[in-house]
């Protein structure tokens, strides 16, 4: 979206798969000043105008970008967030930003990084983060072939990472600890102890249907699908808008702004989330990949 007297943001995108057809493509479209200038996709896929890259070094080598908007397989996010800060360019990346710490400590200082959890941008948890709670429980399902994603990433790091963020970002208290986990590759439960004596109790599952629940103190504070018809059709405004606003304060900080910074997670912030996913990744015996 081009907006007079504002130059716009050229944005390369790394990954044009499900999450960029049906969330960020359209959420871009309500970003003033966004364009989408490349594309680096393996896969032969194509964006009208849009030159494509086998590979994001290529696209990073070539092309002169604002930012580089990181949407391929969370497996591969880590290295193209390397990647990008190295060359220069502002990146944003979907969740999970790394799969380890570790992953985090290799990148290079300086840049500009943010990471991308766009439930932040939900209103109903936007009114939550400030409801007072001393036990918050979130629930989350949904069925991967109903988004239609060409990879099916780990269940623990596909949903957990909603758990996560929502965990330190409503109650503003970190998370000190992990405790009573429990599942396979199906359906996983646990609790956050929080650091400030508070709990997160947690499940995600790959099921028939998507559903989604937060309760404080046991109230339920947010409930997707709503008990309202047209619930897919709820469900798809509510995603995009919540990515749009994501966008928005990405490319507030991009011109030097910092309109909704608190909807956008710093590179400290994703390496605590990356320790938390390796905490559970040990507890099931599962790993990075």
């Amino acid at each position: 979206m081009e907006v007079a007297g504002l130059r716009p943001l050229r944005i390369g995108l790394a990954g044009a798969g499900r999450a960029f057809e049906r969330l960020y493509g359209p959420a871009i479209a309500w970003v003033p000043g966004m364009e989408v200038a490349a594309l680096a996709d393996p896969r032969p896929v194509t964006l009208p105008g849009v030159r494509r890259w086998p590979s994001v070094e290529a696209m990073l080598a070539a092309a002169p970008l604002d930012g580089l908007l990181v949407l391929s397989p969370p497996a591969a996010h880590a290295a193209q967030v390397e990647a990008g800060l190295a060359a220069g360019p502002a990146v944003l990346t979907e969740k999970p930003a790394a799969l380890a710490a570790g992953e985090v400590d290799r990148w290079p200082e300086g840049g500009q990084f943010a990471a991308a959890y766009t439930r932040r941008g939900w209103e109903g948890y936007r009114r939550a983060k400030g409801v007072p709670a001393r036990a918050w429980t979130f629930v989350l399902e949904t069925d991967p072939a109903g988004w239609g994603a060409f990879d099916r990433p780990r269940l623990a790091h596909d949903l957990l990472p909603h758990a996560i963020d929502l965990a330190e970002w409503l109650s503003g208290a970190r998370i000190r600890d992990v405790r009573d986990v429990r599942g396979d590759q199906r359906a996983l439960e646990g609790v956050f102890e929080l650091a400030d004596g508070r709990t997160f109790a947690w499940r995600v599952a790959y099921g028939q249907k998507y559903r989604e629940e937060l309760r404080a103190d046991g109230r339920v504070v947010v409930r997707q699908p709503p008990r309202l018809p047209g619930l897919g059709r709820f469900r798809r405004r509510e995603d995009i808008a919540g990515a749009s606003r994501v966008l928005r304060a990405w490319a507030a900080q991009l011109r030097g702004r910092a309109e909704g910074a608190d909807l956008l997670a710093d590179r400290a912030t994703v390496r605590r989330h990356a320790a938390v996913l390796e905490a559970v990744d040990r507890i099931t015996g599962g790993g990075p990949g």
